[in-house]
């Protein structure tokens, strides 16, 4: 279900925004996860936080592409780590812009579990 949650997963905290499922009509529901998001990192010491964002099945177009830009560059002076669940298609086009703007990597994964695994030994 689309919001920000936080994780314990092997005593490490986790802040995840799932925005999985999303169509291009939920522009706004994404528009406010991401704002939440973004309230809950700046709450945070920087490069300390570990990030799982889910965008499996989600609609990108031109706007949530920049939606997602202006998030990834806003985390980056908060972020230890972060890891992508559900990147395809288009995604991935999306997200080699986002890198060469932000100047980070991400982890690519298409499990949850697997992004915690990653992002807990960081």
């Amino acid at each position: 279900m689309a919001g920000v949650y936080e994780l314990n997963y092997k005593s490490k905290n986790i802040l995840y925004l799932d925005v999985a499922e999303l169509k291009l009509k939920d522009k706004l529901e994404l528009q406010k996860h991401v704002e939440c998001a973004e309230e809950q990192i700046r709450k945070h010491p920087p490069k300390s936080l570990l990030v799982i964002t889910n965008v499996t099945d989600t609609a990108f177009d031109t706007q949530i592409a920049a939606i997602m830009g202006e998030y990834a560059d806003h985390n980056t002076p908060y972020i230890k780590a972060s890891a992508l669940v559900g990147i395809s298609g288009v995604q991935k086009i999306v997200l080699a812009a986002i890198k060469a703007i932000v100047g980070r990597d991400f982890y690519l994964t298409d499990t949850i579990e697997e992004a915690q695994e990653w992002l807990t030994q960081q």
